[in-house]
């Protein structure tokens, strides 16, 4: 007859552990060498970190910054067995410097313009605080705000049914 104290312990695989139900905080203490996840809880009965399931989509930087801050997760354990846990949500922590976060953060791009207007037709007002640039391939037509109008080209040619007026203080010719 054995005694208690000679009887071999039941490894973690095969022991029953007590089912853990409902949801349980914990935390992402490491990746094994599948790229698994590794999780740790409070009262893990295993006594060593768990490979999770993810139940949100993690990349592996994801998975990463997790594991470098010790980012709170929140677990669930398929019919209860700690040793299948199933990830559902990384916890968001409010920052403890709110106001020097936002100084810190780079600007945000600004939304791109359309590339192709379509206008009516009876009025077009394109407007820039410095100066308005139309271009295209070799020509350009630059509006600036001191009121001077460049226009350039490779070949520049107008052309007016009726009269052509140039009116200037001065008409410079080459």
């Amino acid at each position: 007859m054995s005694t208690r104290s000679d009887a071999p312990e039941p490894s973690p695989d095969t022991r029953t552990l007590a089912p853990i139900l409902g949801s349980r905080e914990g935390w992402a203490v490491g990746i094994d060498s599948q790229g698994r996840l590794l999780v740790d809880f409070e009262d893990n009965p295993l006594g060593q970190p768990v490979p999770v399931r993810l139940a949100v989509a993690l990349d592996v930087q994801a998975r990463q910054a997790a594991v470098s801050s010790r980012q709170r997760v929140v677990l669930l354990f398929e019919k209860g067995d700690p040793r299948l846990p199933f990830l559902m949500a990384l916890l968001h922590e409010p920052s403890p410097t709110p106001l020097l976060d936002a100084l810190l953060e780079p600007d945000p791009i600004p939304p791109r313009l359309p590339a192709e207007a379509r206008v009516d037709g009876r009025r077009v007002v394109l407007e820039g605080q410095d100066e308005v640039v139309l271009q295209c391939g070799e020509a350009s037509i630059t509006l600036r705000r001191n009121g001077k109008i460049v226009i350039q080209g490779v070949t520049v040619e107008t052309r007016a049914r009726g009269a052509h007026r140039i009116k200037a203080g001065t008409v410079d010719i080459n």
